[in-house]
C-alpha cells in the first residue's frame, strides 16, 4: 500500500488493503481467539491465568519489570501460587519442570534509576533457578530505548500492548480517586491509570514468539529454543470471552538503524495510510503526541471540507517537572499546529477525568491505540511521538475488517466501550447517541459533563520562550544521530575540536596518576614519598567535620580562582572515599557553581563578555536558546572550563533552577566514572599488583583510543563540511 493514497480516490483503491505483509506490517497471521484487555487488572489477571498453564516456556521482553508487583488485587487468587510477580514465577518452575522463562528487560538510561527496581534476579530469588534467564537489552542507538511490551507462553498466546508487568500500572475501568488496591510493594499510592492490551492466540503468536527469539539473540548471541505449539484450548483461560474468532491479525513494527539491524517504520506508514483512508472518524488515545508526521497527515485531514472527525484523549500533564518542559511542551506545539489546520472544527482534544474528594482529578493516559472508523484498529507499545516512530523499538498488532461485518461490529463496540469508561456510561449509550447524532463528536459533547467525563481546553500551553528542548533532537529524535550531529544541532558544532582537547587532557591527568602510583610502588620514589600515609591522611581529614567544610570551602575558593574542577573532584574523592567523596563532590560542584552563577548574575553579561572575549557572547547565545539542555550539554561535554560556565549561565536569561538541575544532571556520570577509577587507584597504592595497574592501563588505553577514533571523525566531518556549498566552516564564529 503506497503511503501517498488519500481517501476519496475511487473505491477499487480505496478497498485494498492496508496491511500488506513486507510494506506496511512485518507479517499477518491468523488468530485463533483474539481479546482486548482494558487497564491493568484485566492484563494482570489474563497474563497469571495464562501462565498457570504454561507448559513450555514464558518469553517476556519489556520497557521495564517489577517483581514485586501483585497481580491480583483485590480478590482471593484462583489458586494457591504466590500473589507477587517474581514468587509466581518462581514457583511455577518448581512445579514445572520442563518450564523455562526468558525474561528480556531494556538496559535503561540512568535517568531511570531511581523509577527501576533494582537487581530484580536477587529480591525474587531467580539467581537460584537455571530455568529462568534474565537479560539485559542494550542493543540500540546511543539515547534509544527497546520499548515493546510483550509476553508469550508455549507459542500459543501472546500479550501485547502498553503494560509492562511493572509498578504503577495496575488499575481497574472504575478508575477511583481512591482505591487502596492502587499502591506500589511499598505501599506508595499512585493515580488513576488507563492502558490497553490485547491477548492473542494462535498462529499470530507463534509469530510473535518468534520476534521475541529475534530480539533475545540480537541481545546475547544465543538462540532461544521453538516449543511444539500447543492447543490453544489448553492455554486461553476460560473466563476469558475472546472478542473475535479467527481473524487475522498484522504485527508492526518500530526498529532503528543499528549496526546490522535495518531501519524499519512499519507502525508509522501504517498509521498514516490509515489516517488517509478514514471516513467518518479517527479515535486515538496515546500517552504522548509530538509525531510529525503523524500531525501532518491529521492535518492534511482537518483542512478537507468533508474530511473524518478527528477525537485525541491524551493525559492532561505528563509526570514530573522535567517531562511537562520537554515533552508537554512539543505536544504543546504541534497540537497549536493541527488546531490551526481545523478549518471545520471537526478536532477534539480530550483529557479524561474521574470524581475525586474536591473537584476532578485526571486519568494518565497511557494507552497507545489508533482506531479508524469501524475498519482499522491499532493496539500496541507505540506512542503518537517521533521516537515511536522511528527511534525505538516498537511492536504493536492491528486488525482490519476489510468490509467484514462481524469484525466492524467488534472495533465500534471496544470504541464505544472505552469512550463509555470515559464517560461515565454504558457503551450501549454510547452507541445510540452515534447512531442518533451520525458524528463520534456529536455524541460525545452530548454525553460530557458528568461526574466522569472528557475534559476539553485542559491542556497548558507553551510558548517558545518557556520551552527548554531544541525542537524534538534530544527528547523526541525521529532517527538516530551521530555524535557530531548531535552537537550541532544544539549548537556546538564549532566547538567539537575543543572538546577532544579538553577530554584528552582529562585523560592525560588520570594517565599520570595511575603512573605516578605505579612509580611509587615499583621505583625508589616510594622511598621518599609517603603515598599511602598522605592517603590516609586526607581520609582521616575527610571523616572530620571540619575537613567537610575545608573542602567545601575549597569548592567556592577554587570556582573564584579558576581552579581545575576535576582536581578538585579527586581530591574530595580521595579524602572522601569513592561513594561518599562522588556525593560530596557534587555537593561542592554544585556550591562553586551558584556561587559563580550568582557573581555572573550581579557583574552583567556585556562585563563578562569584555573581560573574557567574544567565545563567552557563543556560549551566552546557546544557554540562552537552549536553557537546560544547553547546561547539561556543557556540563557533559568539556566545551570551556568550569568557572566560565557559571558566570556566562549566571548573566545569561537561564534560571537558577535549570541551570542546578542542567549541572547535577551533566556532572553526576563524569562524577561517578571518576570515583570508580580513582577508587581502583587507591586499591592499587593500598594492595599493589599488576593484575590491578592492568586493568587501570587498559581503561585509560580504551579511553585513548575512543578519543583518538572520535577525533578523526570530527575532524573529517568538519573539513568534509568546509567544502559543500553553503554549509559554514566549523571555525567560522
Amino acid at each position: 500500500m503506497d503511503v501517498e493514497l488519500i481517501a476519496g480516490q475511487d473505491d477499487s483503491i480505496s478497498s485494498s488493503p492496508l496491511l500488506v505483509p513486507g510494506r506496511t506490517c512485518w507479517r499477518t497471521e491468523a488468530a485463533e481467539r483474539a481479546a482486548f484487555l482494558v487497564d491493568g487488572e484485566a492484563y494482570f489477571k489474563a497474563f497469571r491465568a495464562a501462565a498457570l498453564r504454561a507448559q513450555q516456556s514464558i518469553i517476556i521482553v519489556g520497557w521495564d519489570i517489577d517483581t514485586q508487583i501483585e497481580l491480583v488485587r483485590g480478590e482471593q487468587p484462583s489458586s494457591d501460587f504466590p500473589g507477587r510477580l517474581g514468587e509466581f514465577l518462581a514457583a511455577l518452575l518448581r512445579r514445572r519442570k520442563k518450564l523455562r522463562v526468558f525474561v528480556l528487560n531494556w538496559d535503561y538510561a540512568v535517568i531511570y534509576a531511581l523509577e527501576r527496581q533494582w537487581m530484580p534476579t536477587a529480591q525474587s530469588g531467580w539467581g537460584r533457578h537455571r530455568r529462568l534467564l534474565y537479560q539485559m537489552d542494550d542493543h540500540h542507538p546511543l539515547g534509544a530505548s527497546h520499548h515493546q511490551k510483550l509476553v508469550v507462553i508455549d507459542d500459543a498466546v501472546a500479550f501485547v500492548g502498553g503494560l509492562d508487568l511493572s509498578k504503577s500500572r495496575w488499575d481497574t475501568r472504575a478508575h477511583l480517586s481512591n482505591n487502596p488496591c492502587r499502591v506500589d510493594a511499598d505501599g506508595t499510592a499512585y493515580a488513576p491509570f488507563h492502558d490497553v492490551q490485547m491477548m492473542v492466540s494462535g498462529d499470530v503468536a507463534g509469530a510473535l514468539g518468534d520476534l521475541a527469539r529475534s530480539r533475545w539473540l540480537n541481545a546475547t548471541g544465543r538462540r532461544l529454543p521453538k516449543p511444539m505449539r500447543r492447543p490453544v484450548e489448553e492455554l486461553w483461560p476460560s473466563e476469558l470471552v475472546p472478542d473475535l474468532r479467527e481473524c487475522p491479525v498484522a504485527i508492526l513494527r518500530t526498529q532503528p538503524r543499528y549496526e546490522e539491524l535495518e531501519e524499519i517504520r512499519e507502525i508509522e506508514q501504517t498509521y498514516v495510510n490509515a489516517i488517509k483512508r478514514a471516513r467518518r472518524s479517527i479515535y486515538i488515545e496515546s500517552q504522548y503526541f509530538t509525531a510529525q508526521a503523524i500531525g501532518r497527515a491529521l492535518a492534511a485531514r482537518l483542512s478537507e471540507h468533508d474530511g473524518p472527525d478527528i477525537i485525541l484523549v491524551l493525559r492532561q500533564n505528563c509526570d514530573g517537572w522535567l517531562e511537562r518542559k520537554t515533552m508537554d511542551s512539543l505536544r504543546a506545539r504541534l497540537l497549536h499546529e493541527v488546531e490551526l489546520a481545523d478549518h471545520y472544527g471537526r478536532l477534539r482534544v480530550y483529557a479524561p477525568m474521574v470524581p475525586a474528594d474536591h473537584g476532578r482529578q485526571s486519568v494518565a493516559v497511557h494507552s497507545k491505540l489508533l482506531i479508524v472508523d469501524d475498519e482499522f484498529v491499532s493496539v500496541g507499545s507505540a506512542n503518537i511521538s517521533n521516537r515511536s516512530m522511528g527511534f525505538d523499538t516498537e511492536c504493536n498488532l492491528a486488525i482490519e475488517a476489510c468490509g467484514e461485518e462481524g469484525i466492524q461490529t467488534t472495533i465500534a463496540a471496544f470504541r464505544n466501550g472505552l469512550l463509555g469508561e470515559h464517560l461515565g456510561v454504558s457503551p450501549d449509550v454510547v452507541t445510540r447517541q452515534i447512531e442518533q447524532t451520525g458524528s463520534l463528536i456529536a455524541a460525545i459533547e452530548a454525553l460530557r459533563g458528568g461526574e466522569r467525563t472528557l475534559v476539553d481546553g485542559c491542556f497548558e500551553t507553551v510558548s517558545p520562550a518557556d520551552t527548554v528542548m531544541p525542537d524534538h533532537l534530544l527528547v523526541d529524535p525521529e532517527r538516530p544521530m551521530e555524535a557530531d550531529q548531535l552537537l550541532a544541532g544544539v549548537g556546538f558544532r564549532r566547538e567539537r575540536e575543543r572538546i577532544v582537547r579538553r577530554a584528552a587532557v582529562g585523560l592525560t591527568i588520570l594517565a599520570g596518576m595511575a603512573m605516578l602510583a605505579a612509580s611509587w610502588h615499583w621505583t625508589s620514589l616510594g622511598e621518599w614519598l609517603a603515598l599511602e600515609s598522605l592517603v590516609n591522611q586526607a581520609q582521616v581529614l575527610g571523616r572530620s567535620p571540619q575537613g567537610l567544610f575545608m573542602v567545601m570551602g575549597g569548592y567556592i575558593m577554587g570556582g573564584l580562582l579558576v581552579v581545575p574542577v576535576t582536581v578538585l573532584i579527586v581530591a574530595t574523592i580521595l579524602a572522601f572515599g569513592p561513594w561518599l567523596g562522588a556525593v560530596s563532590a557534587l555537593v561542592g560542584a554544585l556550591l562553586s557553581a551558584v556561587t559563580m552563577f550568582v557573581l555572573g548574575r550581579a557583574i552583567g553579561k556585556y562585563r563578562i563578555q569584555r573581560l573574557a572575549g567574544p567565545r563567552v557572547g557563543l556560549l551566552s547565545r546557546r544557554i540562552t536558546e537552549r536553557g537546560l539542555w544547553a547546561v547539561l550539554l556543557v556540563r557533559l561535554l568539556p566545551i570551556a572550563p568550569f568557572s566560565m560556565i557559571n558566570l556566562v549561565a549566571g548573566a545569561s536569561p537561564v534560571s537558577l533552577r535549570d541551570f542546578i538541575l542542567g549541572t547535577a544532571l551533566g556532572m553526576s556520570p563524569g562524577i561517578v566514572i571518576m570515583a570508580t577509577f580513582v577508587g581502583r587507584l587507591e586499591e592499587a597504592v593500598r594492595e599493589p599488583r599488576w593484575q590491578a595497574f592492568l586493568v587501570l592501563g587498559v581503561v585509560i588505553a580504551a579511553a585513548w583510543a575512543g578519543m583518538w577514533y572520535l577525533s578523526g571523525r570530527l575532524q573529517a566531518r568538519g573539513a568534509a563540511s568546509a567544502h559543500v556549498p553553503g554549509e559554514p566552516s566549523i571555525t567560522q564564529a
